[in-house]
């Protein structure tokens, strides 16, 4: 988790805590959490810092932020489906394309890869004569 900080109002409701600023004030002072002023703000407000808070508000807090690179990886699949959906599996035949997929769901795209003599660097195919 990259952020380490946090307002009052990030923390409202937050896996079991007060509603409202008071209340989540009210008890940062009764439990001892490490605070400071929030930068670039006018009014009194301050951030607590992530180690300071309950643990179950922590643990809800690093459920809340994905990280950005399984994102992208995300993403990136997803155009590669749309290529090979493009590309290849509206040309085959209903025919094909039910042997194609019965083939996937029973064997597993890894068989597929290794028909086509694929493998990826952490697993390779047994038909692979690179894998010996």
């Amino acid at each position: 988790m990259k952020k380490k900080w946090f307002t009052t109002a990030e923390l409202l409701g937050m896996a079991g805590l007060p509603k409202t600023r008071q209340g989540v004030n009210k008890r940062a002072r009764e439990d001892g959490w490490e605070k400071r002023r929030h930068k670039g703000v006018q009014w009194r407000d301050v951030e607590y810092s992530l180690y300071s808070l309950p643990e179950l508000v922590q643990h809800s807090l690093s459920l809340q932020e994905t990280p950005s690179s399984y994102a992208v990886r995300q993403a990136d699949m997803l155009a590669v489906w749309i290529q090979i959906y493009q590309q290849f599996y509206q040309q085959c035949s209903e025919q094909e394309r039910e042997a194609l997929v019965a083939h996937i769901l029973r064997y597993g795209m890894a068989s597929v890869l290794s028909q086509l003599r694929i493998s990826s660097s952490d697993d390779a195919a047994p038909d692979d004569p690179s894998a010996t």
